[in-house]
């Protein structure tokens, strides 16, 4: 309730400077269904993002914008609002029926403080490479998981987008699961990633982002663990010399609007905005793979040692994971690598 509250707080103040609120429109539908679906109603939409050009999610949102305004010819114009601007993830999220934003990109995972089948976002070692990631998020599996948390966290949930295996930037060698226990990493601070670092015998230290280099410049902390690309964005190759490829999640970015105001849009605009989410998650992913393979070359150019670790040991020895900390998402997590083409 406070967090509702907040929301709305935020959402007057948003008001204040910004007519383009949820259901905003220009044709002045304010959120109400019938006002939403008029024939011809044009649409400003506000998209909440966390990072800025560069980034996985913002350079995704990038594409949505221009794809959804060119297939509903200019009906839907979508304003970008990036460095967590309109606020944090959750504040968003929260607020998004209020009109603090009318969509956002952001990870799956984010909505596992709405519903425990997000947490599916991070279980280690479920996806074997790119090609099963894309195969599972791009068939009926994928869509009945964003069906699912969509309709267990009240958000309408499009597109999919690869955002490249999360590794480990260490300032040590690390080679083997044993070398892990009792090094302390930053990590997010959430459940699955926590447990799974615990289960490996280290020490998550969760932090902020902005304190990550600092900590590792002091040695706080001895590593931290994110996609290859978005690692050298933070410029850790000046403070971690050995890059190890654990390859342990492999998270999908997507678009999230309020279920109840999506609905309330005309036909062909929720059409055009579903095309233009998948379109986005599906050219954003094959411009993330060629972003990996340049980040790493670059890496070797700067010095930086890339650590190629055996990742089918790795993944052996999350055997029982699931099973122990996380039975409510065995089954998917068992779907999921059934469809991997190695197995």
């Amino acid at each position: 309730m406070k967090k509702r509250f907040f929301a709305s707080l935020v959402a007057a103040a948003v008001a204040a400077s910004s007519l383009a609120g949820c259901g905003g429109t220009s044709s002045s539908a304010e959120g109400n269904g019938d006002a939403a679906a008029e024939e011809g109603a044009s649409y400003t939409w506000k998209m909440a993002l966390n990072s800025t050009a560069g980034d996985n999610a913002y350079d995704t949102a990038v594409i949505f914008s221009d794809k959804v305004k060119e297939l509903t010819d200019g009906r839907v114009t979508v304003e970008l609002y990036g460095g967590a601007s309109l606020g944090s993830t959750s504040e968003v999220l929260e607020g998004l029926s209020y009109g603090v934003a009318d969509i956002i990109c952001e990870s799956v995972g984010t909505l596992a403080t709405f519903t425990p089948l997000a947490n599916i976002d991070a279980m280690p070692y479920i996806y074997s490479d790119y090609d099963h990631f894309m195969n599972v998020w791009s068939s009926d599996l994928g869509q009945e998981m964003k069906d699912k948390i969509g309709e267990a966290s009240g958000y309408k949930l499009m597109g999919a987008t690869f955002r490249g295996p999360r590794i480990v930037t260490s300032t040590k060698e690390m080679y083997t699961v044993d070398d892990f226990k009792g090094y302390k990493l930053r990590a997010p601070n959430l459940e699955m990633y926590l447990k799974t670092w615990q289960w490996m015998g280290a020490a998550p230290t969760p932090m902020a982002m902005n304190e990550t280099y600092t900590a590792l410049q002091q040695g706080t902390v001895s590593g931290q663990e994110n996609p290859m690309a978005d690692s050298m964005n933070y410029a850790f190759d000046e403070v971690c010399k050995y890059w190890i490829k654990t390859n342990h999640v492999y998270s999908c970015n997507l678009f999230i609007m309020d279920a109840n105001y999506f609905s309330s849009l005309p036909e062909d605009i929720q059409a055009a905005v579903t095309e233009a989410a998948d379109y986005a998650g599906q050219e954003m992913s094959v411009k993330q793979l060629e972003k990996e393979a340049t980040a790493e070359a670059t890496l070797v150019e700067k010095g930086c040692t890339i650590i190629d670790v055996d990742t089918e040991a790795f993944k052996a020895y999350f055997d029982g994971f699931a099973d122990q900390n996380f039975p409510e998402l065995k089954d998917w997590a068992d779907r999921i690598q059934a469809m991997s083409e190695a197995q």
